[in-house]
């Protein structure tokens, strides 16, 4: 009898330890992903989550934002600073993760000099985009009003268009949970070097494609047909700087109908207005 009473008690103290353990691993694992960085792929970007997959809370009430110029140099050095600021004094712990990707969503450039940041590369989608996040010891917690990180990105080594840094923040309320948290999210486009003053050339018909060649196109640059902007313009894969193609822009202009093309650069600098008349 007294065998089987102390089989139960062996029991029962097994199952609660046991018990115990698991909501304390749980407990761990979610302050782990909440305050020493989250995984890759939650910026925001094309193809991602962002930090509310994980965190809940209220309304949000302050303000986050990335800080870059407004223009690169091929494989020039910049400086990015990722802030929150807020006058909401229960938030007092701060995260963050930022990604840069070109316009077409493959990674761009290098971001360095994390020191208390990491980074994480070769991940998120298809393991290809790198990362850089706050720490366990860059999380500023216990502070309150804000918080802000400085890092480096290293532009590509060539004019690759328009780069876009995505990031999501968190101003969490460090109760040890991944509830009661405001989820942000941003963006900032820095632009390639402009090449000046774009000039058009001449202008062609080519199926539903409406080709136009000159001189000093940026990657990136748009088109304009009699003042309205073209849609799926791109550079010429070959001739980028000297070759815009308007992939149906074409198919809008009437044989021996006279049109007005202007191409503009990312710097907003714009051609003279050309006259083409389709044959």
């Amino acid at each position: 009898m007294k065998t089987d009473r102390l089989k139960i008690v062996c029991v029962t103290v097994f199952v609660f330890l046991i018990t115990t353990l698991l909501i304390t691993s749980t407990r761990l694992e979610s302050v782990h992903a909440f305050s020493t960085g989250p995984p890759a792929g939650v910026t925001g970007a094309p193809g991602e989550l962002t930090c509310s997959s994980c965190h809940t809370g209220p309304a949000n009430s302050g303000q986050f934002m990335i800080e870059a110029p407004a223009s690169y140099e091929p494989g020039a050095t910049l400086s990015i600073t990722v802030r929150h600021i807020t006058s909401d004094s229960s938030r007092r712990v701060w995260g963050f993760q930022l990604t840069a990707l070109t316009s077409g969503n493959e990674k761009a450039g290098a971001l360095q000099n994390p020191g208390t940041l990491g980074l994480l590369n070769n991940d998120g989608p298809g393991n290809s985009r790198q990362y850089i996040q706050h720490t366990l010891g860059s999380n500023f917690s216990g502070q309150t009003g804000g918080a802000h990180w400085t890092f480096d990105w290293v532009a590509p080594s060539t004019d690759v268009g328009p780069v876009t840094l995505y990031a999501a923040g968190n101003q969490g309320n460090d109760n040890g949970s991944n509830s009661g948290d405001q989820i942000y999210t941003a963006s900032v486009t820095i632009n390639p070097p402009s090449q000046g003053v774009p000039t058009i050339d001449s202008a062609a018909v080519s199926g539903k494609k409406l080709i136009v060649t000159g001189s000093k196109f940026d990657i990136g640059a748009s088109l304009l047909l009699d003042g309205k902007k073209q849609k799926k313009t791109v550079n010429d894969d070959a001739n980028p700087s000297t070759m815009l193609i308007a992939k149906k822009a074409g198919k809008t202009i009437e044989h021996g109908a006279t049109v007005m093309l202007q191409v503009v650069n990312v710097d907003g600098s714009r051609s003279e207005s050309f006259s083409f008349t389709r044959e």
